[in-house]
């Protein structure tokens, strides 16, 4: 009997030891898994940054009368007609924004993945019926890039939706009429909530800094939810990376309207023909011998910058290059 009881506090004691380091080993995980994505938002941000240059490159070099100057306006500000100059600054805070936008939907789309997985099957045959229309299947394994991305289109589809209206609001008023003083309050509201943090958040709520921001929050998370038919409590990870993907559109939401005219936004639907100049092919990296075609779904819209774009995000149908002889008779080659 004595030596059972010692050999039990032995496994017991070991079973505690394993289960430690199996504990050090997902937080590890979890830390790597973080790194990797603060890399891939470095590196997006790094992406955008080097094709604004380009694009401003091409400004300077081109007769459009929106080319940048010596001057600290892209615009020169005609106070007699009304116009407000698009300040330089604001433009580049808009375009990292917007980086850091796209990068931490991507981030949501994968944290919701993973708990996706966890759920029945009442969501993945949701999730399918919603990329129906665009001829798109849903793969269930784990390390499925394609699911990522339609994740990602369907996240984006629900957080811009609405981003020309005030407030991402149908038919909203403006509070303030004159268009210097509205710009002037939005780049103020993105000054007061770029530095807002999760642990803010939890001790005294979004209300508390913002309450167009946090209505803005509760629509938004509302309206996922009822898209995929998740009716789950959402563990704290996740709606962590929910509220920084919504303050980050909320921050693009802002510093759009915090010029005049204000910086709009623009998508693709499905069927329209490709057009490397406003669009990104997510693709072409995996289909080098084939040649973008028509738009299959939109990942992320784009927007007009003043003479510039910044280029939507979308998925394609492809032809051969092969084909392109058949194309110059006229005829369509099958996708």
């Amino acid at each position: 009997e004595e030596q059972w009881k010692i050999a039990v506090a032995e496994l017991t004691h070991k079973l505690i030891q394993a289960t430690r380091k199996k504990d050090e080993a997902v937080q590890e995980a979890s830390r790597l898994k973080h790194t990797m994505a603060e890399l891939e938002k470095k590196l997006n941000k790094l992406e955008v940054y080097c094709h604004n240059l380009k694009s401003g490159l091409d400004e300077c070099n081109s007769n459009s009368p929106y080319r940048m100057g010596k001057s600290h306006n892209i615009h020169q500000p005609k106070n007699q007609d009304g116009v407000i100059g698009a300040n330089e600054k604001v433009i580049q805070q808009f375009l990292i924004s917007v980086t850091e936008a796209r990068s931490s939907i991507r981030l949501l789309s994968r944290s919701l993945s993973m708990q996706l997985r966890q759920m029945g099957g009442k969501v993945w045959d949701r999730i399918s019926l919603l990329l129906q229309p665009c001829d798109m299947k849903v793969s269930h394994s784990k390390n499925s890039k394609s699911l990522l991305l339609y994740l990602e289109a369907l996240l984006n589809n629900a957080f811009f939706d609405d981003f020309e209206s005030i407030g991402f609001q149908k038919n909203a008023v403006n509070q303030i009429l004159n268009p210097i003083d509205r710009c002037e309050a939005n780049y103020g509201s993105f000054n007061d909530l770029q530095g807002l943090t999760w642990e803010e958040v939890l001790n005294k709520g979004t209300k508390y800094f913002s309450e167009e921001f946090s209505r803005f929050c509760d629509r938004k998370m509302s309206e996922i939810v009822s898209m995929l038919g998740w009716n789950s409590s959402w563990p704290e990870p996740l709606l962590q990376a929910f509220f920084v993907a919504s303050k980050s559109v909320w921050l693009v939401h802002l510093l759009a309207n915090s010029v005049h005219p204000g910086i709009p936004v623009f998508r693709v639907d499905k069927g329209v023909r490709f057009d490397s100049l406003y669009m990104e092919d997510m693709s072409g990296e995996r289909t080098i011998n084939l040649v973008p075609s028509m738009v299959r779904i939109m990942i992320t819209p784009g927007f007009y910058v003043y003479g510039s774009v910044v280029k939507c995000k979308v998925i394609c149908r492809y032809h051969n290059n092969l084909d392109s002889s058949l194309i110059n008779k006229g005829l369509t080659p099958s996708p």
